[in-house]
């Protein structure tokens, strides 16, 4: 049987698809504000608000900076998350400084990834594509 272009049923499977892939972006953004919300494990450093995140963990919030900038925002025909407008440490925190260049605080004691960190995250990853399931099953 020759396969017969269905407009009604591609239109609703891309409009399902769409309001899944907003909703990812949004659980990715929510789980991210989560992590980096949470209580540092590590040293509390002096002239720091909070004490900072342990080597391999997602960084702590000492400006809140970083924090406010997480969200999903749509990019062209799809959505993105992350940090928008972000703040200086944000790349700090993603990558340590060189060996011999001037250094900030974050770097001196090594990267706190965050963003690479999340998108590997098996904990995000669930989450994310339950949430865009529901979606999926009840839009």
């Amino acid at each position: 049987m020759p396969w017969t272009e269905n407009p009604a049923l591609r239109a609703l499977l891309l409009a399902k698809a769409a309001l899944a892939e907003k909703a990812g972006a949004e659980e990715a953004a929510a789980f991210l504000r989560e992590k980096l919300g949470e209580a540092g494990s590590g040293n509390k450093w002096p002239g720091l608000p909070n004490t900072s995140s342990a080597v391999g963990s997602y960084p702590v919030e000492q400006s809140g900076k970083l924090l406010a900038s997480i969200d999903a925002q749509p990019s062209g025909q799809f959505w993105a998350f992350g940090s928008f407008n972000a703040p200086p440490e944000a790349w700090a925190l993603e990558y340590p400084s060189p060996p011999g260049s001037p250094i900030t605080r974050q770097s001196e004691h090594g990267a706190r990834p965050w963003l690479s960190k999340a998108m590997s995250d098996v904990d995000m990853r669930e989450r994310v594509f339950q949430k865009m399931w529901e979606v999926m099953k009840h839009a």
